[in-house]
């Protein structure tokens, strides 16, 4: 039973609201959040809850990204490992974000804001709930409830780890059942880390928002830090002034999570055709391709970043992905020039493969011995901290002493 039939079915009954019975005292203030943001009370059966609502159509730009994904979202439900989820179930993913009292989590931390947003027919709703105060909670947790029906998938920026256990736990205070238990989950910032971090100086959503999706904040955005102090203030003074700047860093928050789900479903759905001038993203989304099992569409993602400019460590990390994808699609040829290649370069992976390769498919074990000994001899003179000169000489070490038994 929803909340709307349990609510009319207890008003039947002669039950009145939260709202009709005895509270705490609003704190008095000149400056109310009714007055402060444009919004409005919802009830709920534990009484009212003050929400603002944003709603934007079909072809609405979030910076440089379409907010509504044109693509399916396949691939990405591959990458998520929820491929039961698909195109279909768009109206029914519920993105979400909290603005709490604490980053430490804990049965002491209240997410204080809850924003969530939907794809409908008519475009995309964005809905953020507030608690005025503490003793607002279980209409919150209500209205929460009732919005994220029906519920197939959430799409979160860290929300594993921090925004679903924190809203578990003040169900749980609630003595609510947690309407999300179980639910799918798009969890875009393993997904940015992927695609991104060989790039960018840091993966926070809003380096994402202006390196990925061309999203600038306006000058009213409240840093995150600064967040649960403000909040804190607000309940001592009830002056909801500074709740406006929390409210708008909300909003973008979760226009940049629709956003960036519409940009990475295309993305991965069409990865070859994708206008970017970045090679080192084309290679990120080569291994996650790689990491996917699609090795066909990796190694042409890896071929296409190979011949623009990728910074070196990138390009040598490339050589070797590709190398072992040619390696176990057979097609040992183009594997032996990458090797040959890296060999020359001083690329210690490509001594021992072109080492295995001579000793077991090729058959020639002087060749063999020759790539052996030529990886002791550069282990022997090495000073890159990037490899370990100890572990590989033993591997080549007994390389060396089996190869030498065969040919006695």
């Amino acid at each position: 039973m929803d909340w709307q039939t349990l609510s009319d079915k207890l008003k039947s009954l002669g039950v009145g609201f939260g709202k009709d019975l005895p509270g705490k005292p609003a704190t008095q203030s000149r400056y109310p959040i009714d007055r402060v943001v444009c919004g409005d009370f919802e009830d709920t059966l534990f009484g009212p809850i003050f929400f603002v609502e944003q709603r934007f159509s079909l072809d609405h730009m979030h910076g440089s990204v379409p907010l509504f994904p044109s693509s399916s979202i396949t691939t990405l439900a591959r990458w998520a490992r929820i491929p039961q989820v698909t195109s279909s179930a768009i109206n029914n993913i519920v993105f979400l974000d909290t603005e709490t009292t604490g980053l430490a989590g804990g049965t002491g931390t209240l997410a204080f804001m809850v924003g969530v947003g939907r794809f409908t027919e008519e475009g995309f709703t964005l809905k953020q709930y507030f608690m005025r105060n503490p003793a607002e909670e279980a209409a919150m947790l209500a209205a929460l409830t009732r919005f994220s029906a029906p519920l197939d998938a959430i799409v979160s920026y860290n929300g594993k780890a921090f925004d679903i256990p924190l809203l578990r736990t003040r169900y749980t205070m609630q003595a609510f059942e947690f309407p999300m238990e179980g639910t799918p989950h798009f969890d875009l910032l393993a997904l940015a880390r992927r695609l991104w971090k060989d790039r960018l100086p840091s993966c926070s959503l809003s380096i994402i928002e202006n390196q990925v999706l061309g999203v600038f904040r306006e000058e009213e955005d409240i840093p995150g830090s600064a967040i649960p102090e403000l909040y804190t203030d607000y309940l001592r003074s009830g002056d909801g002034r500074p709740m406006r700047g929390i409210f708008y860093h909300n909003a973008i928050d979760i226009l940049s999570l629709a956003a960036l789900f519409s940009h990475t479903a295309s993305l991965l759905e069409n990865p070859a055709s994708q206008n970017t001038d970045q090679s080192v993203d084309i290679a990120s989304i080569g291994k996650l391709f790689q990491f996917l099992g699609d090795s066909a569409t990796a190694l042409l993602l890896f071929e296409q970043s190979l011949a623009a400019n990728l910074p070196e460590d990138i390009y040598w990390n490339t050589i070797e992905r590709a190398s072992m994808l040619f390696k176990h699609q057979g097609n040992l040829d183009s594997a032996i020039q990458l090797w040959q290649k890296a060999a020359e370069a001083g690329k210690i992976f490509a001594f021992e493969e072109l080492a295995k390769y001579y000793e077991h498919s090729a058959r020639d074990i002087q060749a063999a011995i020759l790539w052996t000994s030529k990886a002791i001899e550069l282990l022997d003179g090495c000073s890159n901290q990037n490899i370990h000169p100890t572990d590989w000489r033993t591997r080549f070490i007994h390389r060396m002493d089996r190869l030498q038994r065969k040919t006695s």
